[in-house]
């Protein structure tokens, strides 16, 4: 407990010292459960017998440790930075500082070898220029995995997401304030088949219900139910290969009189291979079909090549080079039926020494814009490097730049994002 009011002291003053901004606030919103976005127990499909399912991963740091079996992981994230282009806008008409704020604490809990998580985080952004940005985002999530036996386990997951679509984020017409939304999720996995077994097969459902909280005006058209379902099967062809088949499914449903025509269903057909540890690489490539079909007689959907893949390579045992690329459809939000998104993004990892780290990272967008003839490419590029000043904190910077170009007049902008770091753990 020292450690920690040591930390919390810390940060105060460094918070303190930043100048003028008095409100401390988060960078990103929580991410939402995409329960219609399935793709296996991990980045190589492996499915080991006590691996974490839909639980929560253990947090960083020592943990605040209970009689009882409980398990406390608090993180602390603290950082000031500069947003160029606060609206993604072609003029850059808004830029601004800004200092965030970011608490997490995750429970786990494991009884008679099941496994329990709990979840809970702030995130928090302030911006000296413009508190119409602000944000408050946050998250709740209770999960348990069960190991039924050698060859059967399964996990659940209920979550309560708050999170905030950023003013130009978005096709919509721009509001007053940042969009502010609240999502109830459910997530659910079923296994059969133990690790080493010749085959296994794994089912999913979920159900998400996204609602906007204000500017309702111009965010009521987005309120939507996800509800889903995936299945697939894996075969092994090798020692450390296995052969993959998959189908997903996805109902979207608007709620909003003024959005009915946008309700569709989506699903996804994948056959793949998956492999670990084999020259150093770990990974999953799924390639296939998806369709996309609206609710609404004569309106245009799409059917076409699809594809996910991520692939690791750790090269040396203190660098690690990822890989991912996909082809999928998004939601619109206020331009054109359906995006159509094919992204490709690297990122490189490497520990220079005990106490210094760096990632750099490069990617690439291209979204259609379905039933129109607007395209929109994005190159994301930015680089980071952090510093364990003691084994509880660590002091980072990071930069993250976007240039996006259209064939839309006035859709063309860049962003840059600089911040300094803060990172406290027990």
């Amino acid at each position: 407990m020292r450690t920690m009011v040591l930390v919390f002291r810390l940060i105060t003053v460094c918070s303190s010292a930043l100048g003028s901004l008095a409100h401390a606030q988060t960078s990103t919103a929580p991410a939402e459960s995409a329960s219609h976005e399935l793709s296996g127990t991990s980045i190589s499909g492996s499915s080991k017998a006590m691996a974490p399912i839909l639980t929560a991963p253990a947090g960083a740091g020592l943990p605040m440790k209970y009689e009882s079996g409980l398990y406390i992981y608090p993180t602390l994230s603290t950082s000031y930075g500069y947003n160029d282009n606060l609206m993604s806008d072609s003029t850059n008409s808004l830029k601004s500082n800004f200092v965030s704020f970011s608490p997490q604490v995750v429970g786990e809990f494991v009884s008679k070898g099941n496994r329990y998580t709990g979840l809970a985080s702030i995130n928090t952004r302030s911006y000296s220029e413009s508190s119409a940005d602000n944000t408050q985002d946050s998250q709740l999530v209770l999960a348990g995995d069960h190991y039924i036996n050698a060859r059967a386990r399964g996990g659940w997951a209920l979550g309560v997401v708050s999170g905030t679509d950023a003013r130009g984020s978005n096709n919509r017409p721009v509001t007053a304030e940042a969009a502010r939304w609240h999502s109830n999720n459910i997530d659910g996995r079923f296994i059969y088949g133990a690790p080493e077994a010749p085959g296994r097969v794994e089912f999913d459902i979920g159900d998400k219900d996204k609602v906007y909280d204000n500017e309702r005006a111009t965010t009521a058209v987005g309120d939507v139910n996800t509800a889903s379902y995936a299945g697939r099967v894996f075969y092994r062809v090798g020692t450390k290969t296995l052969a993959l088949a998959e189908f997903r499914n996805s109902k979207m449903n608007y709620s909003s009189s003024l959005a009915t025509g946008d309700s569709s269903t989506e699903r996804q057909y994948y056959v793949g291979l998956t492999w670990e540890a084999t020259a150093a690489t770990t990974g999953i490539v799924k390639l296939g079909q998806l369709t996309k079909d609206f609710d609404l007689a004569g309106k245009q959907g799409f059917s076409g090549t699809s594809w996910d893949a991520t692939v690791q390579w750790t090269p040396l045992t203190y660098s690690t080079v990822d890989l991912s690329a996909s082809r999928k459809t998004a939601e619109a939000t206020g331009f054109g039926d359906y995006n159509l998104v094919t992204s490709t993004n690297l990122i490189w990892t490497h520990k220079w020494n005990k106490r210094l780290g760096s990632t750099v990272n490069l990617g690439v967008m291209n979204t259609e814009f379905g039933g129109t003839t607007r395209a929109d490419s994005a190159l994301n590029y930015g680089f980071g490097a952090n510093y364990e000043l003691f084994r509880w904190l660590k002091i980072g910077v990071d930069f993250a730049a976007t240039d996006n170009s259209s064939n839309s007049a006035g859709k063309e902008y860049t962003r840059k994002t600089t911040q300094l770091k803060l990172d406290a753990t027990l």
